[in-house]
C-alpha cells in the first residue's frame, strides 16, 4: 500500500470545533454534530431491527481455517465487535466458491462450513444479548473475486469479465499480475448459482441479510463496468447489470422472504470509462457520474433491496486526477480526505436521489476521535442513515459504546490510520487485525512476517 499524505494532526484537534475548522480550511465541510443521540435511534427494515445507526463493515481478518471454516480468531473478532454495541455487523467476505477465494485463509460458505459458520452467529448474539439484553443486524457479505483470486500458495489466478488496461496489470491484494482468464457467459452463469446456492445457506446460518457483494474489483462490479464485453452480459446498462439481478430474483425464488437482500456497491470506481463504473462516459476522463448508480439503486428499491452500503475501490481513492491509478504510479500523491469526502459527498447525492433507501456510509476512520460527531451530522443532515467503519473496528471494537454511552470516542483507542493492517496482508501473507491496539495477537505476526522479511 502506497505511503499517503497526513495532512491534519489530530492530537491537537482538541474540540469538535477545532476538528471542523480545520476540515473546512481544507475544503472538506463534513456534516457535524455535537449532540450524537441520534445515533441511538433504531431503523426498522421489513419487520426486522437495526437496533442503532453504526455498522461494523465487513472487515476481513485473512485468518480463515485452509478448509474454509471460521478460526478461534475469527470468533474472538466477531465476540468483540457484538460487545462492542454496533447495531449493524456486516460480517466479512465470504467466497460463494472454493476458486473465488482473495487468499488462502477466506472462509466460503458451503455444506461443510456452515455448521461452523452458524456458530458463529449463535455465539456473536449470544455475546450481545449479555451485554444489551438484544442481538445486531447481522449481514452476512457474499463474493466471488473475480480478478483479484489466488490459489492456496497466494499465486494470482485472476478471473476477469473484460479486458481493462487500467488494471490488468494489477491484479492480486499484494499487486501480483497472474495470467487473466476472461469468464465465459457459461462461467457467470455458474456464479450466479453459486451466489444462489450460498444464500439458501446463509438463511440456514440466521443471517438477517446477505450482501450481494458489488463492489472494490470483484467480479460483480466488475460487470457493472463491462461496457466493452459483448453479450448477454456486456454493453448496455441492462446487461451490465444483469447478473445483479438474476442472482437478487433466484434468492427470492428459493428463500421467498426467509432472508433480506442487500448490496454493498460502488457508486463510482475511480477508473475512466469505458472501463470503470459511476464515471463520466468519455474516454480516459476522470470523473464521476453518478446518472447510473442513482437508477441502479432505485432499480434495487423496486427489487426490495433497501439497505445499501456505497463505496469505491477504496476510499482513499478520488474519482479526480489519477483516480485509482495514483497507487500504482510513482511521484503521485494520495491524500484520502480528498478520496473520503468526495466518496461522503456521492453518497449524499444518491440518498437524496433515493430517499426510500437505507445507506451506509462508508470510510468514517479517516476523521478518527471525531466519527461519531461525523456521524451524527451526516445523519441528521440526510447525507446518509448509518454510518460505516472498517479499519476502526479492528482498532477499537467497542467504538459504538462510547459513542452511545459517553457520546463521544476516546482517541487512545483510534485507529491511527498507519495502514499495518495493510501490511500483514500485502507484504506477511498472514493474519490481519490492528498491530498498535492489539499487540498481543497481532504485533508478534507483524515483526515476523513484515519486519522479518
Amino acid at each position: 500500500m502506497k505511503k499517503l499524505l497526513k495532512p491534519f494532526n489530530f492530537s491537537k484537534m482538541k474540540t469538535i470545533r477545532d476538528f471542523s475548522a480545520a476540515m473546512n480550511e481544507a475544503g472538506f465541510p463534513f456534516p457535524i454534530s455535537e449532540d450524537t443521540s441520534v445515533i441511538a435511534e433504531p431503523i426498522h427494515l421489513d419487520g426486522k431491527v437495526i437496533p442503532n445507526r453504526l455498522c461494523i463493515q465487513p472487515m476481513e481478518g485473512f485468518d480463515g481455517m485452509p478448509d474454509g471454516r471460521p478460526s478461534d480468531l475469527i470468533f474472538r473478532r466477531y465476540d468483540r465487535y457484538a460487545r462492542g454495541g454496533a447495531g449493524l455487523i456486516w460480517y466479512e467476505s465470504i467466497t460463494v466458491s472454493d476458486d473465488g477465494r482473495c487468499n488462502p485463509l477466506q472462509m466460503i460458505i458451503k455444506e461443510s462450513t456452515i455448521k461452523d459458520i452458524k456458530l458463529l452467529v449463535e455465539k456473536s448474539n449470544r455475546a450481545a444479548v449479555e451485554e444489551f439484553g438484544r442481538k445486531p443486524y447481522n449481514v452476512l457479505q457474499l463474493t466471488h473475486s473475480g480478478r483479484r483470486s489466488v490459489n492456496a500458495n497466494w499465486e494470482s489466478t485472476p478471473l476477469a469479465v473484460v479486458a481493462n488496461p487500467y488494471i490488468d496489470h494489477h491484479n492480486s491484494i499484494d499487486g501480483q499480475s497472474g495470467k487473466i482468464t476472461f469468464a465465459t457467459d457459461e462461467k457467470i452463469e455458474e456464479i450466479i448459482e453459486n451466489f444462489i446456492r450460498s444464500a439458501v445457506l446463509a438463511a440456514e446460518a440466521e443471517f438477517d441479510s446477505v450482501d450481494v457483494k458489488v463492489c472494490h474489483e470483484y467480479i460483480l462490479r466488475e460487470l457493472l463496468a463491462a461496457f466493452n464485453r459483448p453479450g448477454k452480459y456486456g454493453g448496455s446498462f441492462e446487461n451490465r447489470s444483469r447478473a445483479l439481478f438474476d442472482i437478487i430474483d433466484g434468492i427470492r425464488k428459493r428463500v421467498g422472504d426467509g432472508i433480506d437482500i442487500c448490496v454493498r456497491l460502488n457508486a463510482y470506481d475511480c477508473i475512466p470509462y469505458p472501463h470503470g463504473w459511476g464515471m463520466v462516459k468519455e474516454e480516459g476522463v476522470m470523473k464521476p457520474d453518478l446518472s447510473e448508480p442513482i437508477e441502479l439503486c432505485k432499480r434495487l428499491i423496486k427489487k426490495g433491496v433497501k439497505l445499501i452500503n456505497l463505496s469505491t475501490m477504496m476510499p482513499r481513492y478520488k474519482p479526480y486526477g489519477r483516480g485509482y491509478l495514483a497507487e500504482i504510479e510513482e511521484g503521485v500523491d494520495i491524500n484520502p480526505y480528498e478520496g473520503f469526502f468526495s466518496l461522503l459527498d456521492a453518497t449524499r447525492q444518491i440518498k437524496q436521489a433515493v430517499p426510500e433507501g437505507v445507506f451506509v456510509s462508508t470510510g468514517m476512520t479517516w476523521t478518527e476521535h471525531f466519527g461519531g460527531n461525523v456521524a451524527a451530522g451526516g445523519i441528521k443532515e440526510g447525507w446518509f442513515d448509518i454510518a460505516g467503519f472498517g479499519r476502526q473496528c479492528f482498532a477499537y471494537p467497542d467504538f459504538a459504546r462510547d459513542i452511545l454511552e459517553k457520546g463521544k470516542m476516546e482517541r487512545s483507542k483510534c485507529c491511527i490510520t498507519c495502514d499495518k493492517c495493510y501490511d500483514l496482508i500485502q507484504k506477511g501473507h498472514t493474519m490481519t487485525g490492528c498491530v498498535v491496539r492489539d499487540q498481543e495477537v497481532y504485533l508478534p505476526l507483524y515483526r515476523k512476517f513484515v519486519q522479518g522479511k
